[in-house]
């Protein structure tokens, strides 16, 4: 939030002392807190579907990186060695530590291949290896109140260490540094640069983000989130309304039963932004 050192400011200090760690239109959205705050019309590209609708944020404040608009104003990343600015800051622990958005009045619908595009603020370290990461948990709904996830898994052994290694987090977003930027015409892609994904590793080939395939939907309910097999099928066959960030932090791991390790400089996931495939 605004009254904490985001972790993408460190990104310079970082490389020398550790490891250098829509498509919208001009409206009135919510900030969280019930505020109508006009949402800058941004520059993607035609097919490009931003979420542009805060259905939650606790921690919303309207301004610094506890603004949402950064969240709806388009994607602004900053390459594969560093974080950008334009985000909005969750936190590891209390009531900060999700949102949820939505493309208003609209359904994200399945379609071939990744059907969402995730941009939080990972970057790549330098020197390497490893990344500087804030995994998130991904959730769809169309009710705000039953969700069902991708069956995320930390991997590392032990997995009370944390790791730097994106190949760690399974089915996590806030792994994959973030290129797509629409303030700049080199790197301000289409829907099918950002979706490309021909590596099949979840991580976008040229946009950077990570990406999500309603296909993978799982129907599992260790996080207690309201989700069976009914409602998966449902949500992979009809689409979804709402999308859920979460701190990985704030959830238990059940393979330990503590928390989901984090980066002992983290503070909490910096989102961009998400981009939908398909909308109708």
């Amino acid at each position: 939030m605004q009254n904490r050192i985001p972790l993408f400011l460190w990104g310079a200090a970082l490389s020398v002392l550790t490891a250098h760690c829509a498509q919208i239109g001009k409206e009135d959205t919510t900030d969280g807190n019930g505020t109508g705050n006009a949402v800058v019309a941004s520059a993607a590209k035609p097919g490009v579907y931003l979420a542009d609708q805060i259905v939650e944020a606790p921690g919303s404040t309207g301004t610094g990186f506890g603004n949402t608009n950064m969240m709806l104003n388009g994607v602004r990343g900053s390459g594969l060695t560093a974080g950008g600015l334009d985000v909005y800051s969750l936190e590891n622990t209390g009531t900060t530590t999700h949102v949820v958005l939505a493309w208003a009045g609209k359904k994200v619908k399945n379609v071939a291949g990744a059907d969402i595009a995730v941009y939080e603020n990972a970057f790549n370290a330098t020197p390497g290896p490893g990344r500087f990461m804030e995994p998130l948990f991904v959730e769809v709904s169309n009710d705000n109140v039953s969700y069902c996830g991708f069956a995320p898994d930390y991997a590392n052994a032990p997995e009370t260490t944390y790791s730097n290694d994106a190949a760690h987090w399974l089915r996590f977003a806030g792994k994959s540094p973030v290129v797509y930027n629409i303030a700049n015409a080199a790197t301000n892609f289409n829907a099918a640069e950002l979706f490309t994904d021909a590596t099949a590793d979840g991580e976008g080939d040229i946009g950077g983000g990570d990406l999500f395939d309603l296909d993978n939907l799982s129907d599992s309910n260790v996080h207690t989130i309201g989700c069976n097999t009914t409602l998966r099928d449902e949500l992979r066959t009809n689409g979804f309304r709402y999308l859920r960030l979460v701190s990985a932090a704030r959830r238990i791991n059940p393979d330990t039963g503590a928390a989901y390790v984090a980066d002992a400089i983290s503070s909490g996931p910096d989102i961009d932004g998400v981009v939908a495939r398909s909308v109708e």
